[in-house]
């Protein structure tokens, strides 16, 4: 039974309500769960804590899985979900303030962040460094530079690129609703405590 693909093992659990074929996928997905939460809060226990969280939402909400194939990729959302809540209620013990919903506020403001805030940021803004590789040039260098540079003024970068601030401004607030759009999609509930997707409507 091992063997056998997770769908497989879904429509079991599902259709004759096997709780065997779950208790496989239970350990198929632990191992890899508890190494991506421990990678992002350091501490063994909470880990384990967010992987049985995990799987009470995937056994809670299994029936809502549309394509059991994407099991994996579906679970792992969940999973990022759950570690995006766990930083914004640790945000809230720690009473770290606000960010003012934009990519080169929360860069600024991580030398006031825990060793652990800033090893979970560097790998979302490797993210946004590669989600930047997709705008239109144009609206990627105006970007890059300001991410690359949080307190440089839009001023300067038109200065520098030889354009007109009207113009630069534009290409940054279209760079930043796509960059916005495009985490909403692909990692949802990851970054809406660091830049403000739920609630950004601009």
């Amino acid at each position: 039974m091992d063997e056998l693909h997770d769908e497989e093992l879904i429509h079991q659990n599902i259709d004759i309500d096997d709780d065997g074929a779950f208790e496989i996928l239970y350990h198929r997905y632990e191992g890899p769960l508890l190494s991506f939460f421990y990678r992002r809060v350091g501490n063994w226990e909470t880990a384990q804590d967010l992987v049985q969280e995990t799987f009470i939402k995937v056994h809670q909400n299994l029936r809502t899985l549309r394509n059991p194939k994407s099991f994996s990729s579906w679970l792992f959302s969940i999973a990022h979900q759950l570690i995006a809540a766990h930083f914004r209620q640790e945000q809230r013990k720690l009473e770290i303030g606000s960010i003012e919903g934009s990519p080169e506020a929360y860069l600024v403001d991580l030398e006031h962040r825990s060793p652990i805030y800033r090893i979970i940021a560097k790998e979302q803004m490797e993210i946004v460094y590669a989600l930047a590789q997709r705008l239109p040039i144009s609206e990627q260098k105006v970007f890059e530079m300001k991410l690359a540079n949080p307190k440089m003024l839009l001023e300067d970068i038109a200065k520098k690129l030889e354009i007109n601030l009207s113009a630069t401004k534009v290409r940054f607030h279209r760079a930043k609703k796509r960059i916005r759009s495009w985490m909403k999609t692909e990692y949802p509930g990851e970054f809406d405590n660091i830049f403000g997707i739920e609630n950004d409507t601009k």
